[in-house]
């Protein structure tokens, strides 16, 4: 078995763990712990905040120990959040918990798509991050079925044991990928310098950042908004399988999107600025379903194609931190969005953060369209 299979491997099952539990945190803790919006975006901000920072710090260390190791603690870590999920009586106690949640994501992930991009020329790096994203999405898009399957049966807290004990397979293969992936001692390589990559190109990083903060509330706050539109948990599950659907019907043709960069993530933020709008405009399952598919396409289009953009030119002993700035960046919307997305739900009504992601996700472009063209004709006048 290679480096690649086992790599692909973990990434499912952890899909698969991920995708039966997640969906439904938020339905538990409104449900069985009272949260508000403003709860439910807090638990997510402390999810996300390790992403602000860990990554970066984990991207330096992928250049420089044994990548396998690396993903091994992360779903170690992993696995231990999950469960201790089940413990949880209050709202302090899930944010607690979500936050090693995050720092354990901040392990696993990056140091995946590493072992993954290693040894990978440029023009296949988009191809190689989509291949493993299939298969992370493959598991995410059956696990909310398993999950809502096992919810029927035990409930809320069984379901998190249970999603952390199918952690162990992901496990298995990470502790088996050590012997394939080895360490590669590097001269040293300041994080300053990967920041540089974003600060030479502000507006892709303004789209990954309202790219990331549409995750963040589709992750976060979208389960609960659906709870109180009268989707159920079962179908909510089957929501998120759809979703998963959309992703995994995507990532196949990523690659040809890539040759398109810009108008490719042009494209993508469009697709979840209307896909905010529906979820705003009518409220019922068939429209809920379009959304999660449009979600699906544009996330399955953003991720790698800017992934692949930002670690392009990159030096091979790099990668690793070029890879970790990324997800920092990414980190940080993640944290943002479904904070304000909460307490905005609360003041002024659960609808508002998807017609305000709409706005955004439609003046953004123009402007970026706007400056853009300023820079190429900087004699022109406006009209």
């Amino acid at each position: 078995m290679n480096a690649l299979l086992l790599a692909y491997v973990a990434s499912c099952v952890i899909g698969v763990a991920y995708g039966a539990h997640a969906p439904l945190i938020p339905v538990f803790v409104k449900q069985e712990l009272a949260a508000t919006y403003f709860d439910i975006g807090i638990i997510g901000m402390a999810n996300y905040v390790p992403y602000m920072f860990a990554p970066a710090l984990v991207g330096l260390l992928l250049d420089k120990l044994n990548k396998a190791s690396i993903l091994s603690f992360g779903i170690s870590i992993a696995m231990f959040s999950v469960f201790m999920l089940s413990f949880t009586n209050n709202v302090t106690d899930v944010m607690i918990v979500r936050a090693i949640t995050g720092i354990a994501h901040a392990f696993l992930w990056p140091s995946a798509i590493a072992i993954v991009t290693t040894g990978v020329s440029e023009e296949k790096r988009v191809q190689a991050v989509s291949r493993f994203t299939m298969a992370w999405v493959g598991g995410y898009m059956i696990g909310p079925l398993i999950g809502a399957f096992i919810f029927e049966l035990v409930g809320f807290r069984q379901l998190f044991e249970y999603s952390a004990i199918m952690m162990m397979g992901a496990l298995a293969a990470a502790i088996a990928l050590i012997k394939y992936v080895r360490g590669t001692p590097v001269e040293k390589y300041p994080i300053n310098a990967v920041f540089t990559v974003f600060r030479a190109n502000p507006r892709l990083s303004t789209l990954i950042m309202y790219y990331s903060a549409s995750f963040g509330i589709v992750l976060t706050i979208f389960p609960a908004y659906l709870k109180e539109n009268a989707i159920n948990e079962f179908m909510i599950g089957i929501l998120f399988f759809i979703f998963g659907l959309s992703r995994l019907f995507t990532l196949p043709f990523t690659h040809k999107f890539a040759k398109y960069e810009m108008t490719s993530i042009f494209l993508a933020t469009e697709a979840i600025a209307f896909a905010m709008l529906i979820s705003y405009m009518i409220t019922v399952f068939g429209s809920f379903s379009s959304s999660l598919i449009l979600f699906g396409f544009a996330f399955s289009l953003y991720f790698p194609i800017t992934l692949g953009i930002v670690t392009k030119h990159v030096p091979k002993q790099s990668v690793g931190a070029t890879i970790g700035a990324y997800e920092t960046m990414f980190g940080i919307g993640w944290a943002v969005g479904p904070i304000i997305s909460g307490i905005a739900a609360d003041i002024y009504g659960s609808n508002i953060p998807y017609i305000s992601m709409f706005i955004m996700g439609i003046i953004f472009p123009l402007f970026i369209l706007k400056s853009s063209y300023r820079q190429r004709n900087p004699n022109s006048q406006d009209l």
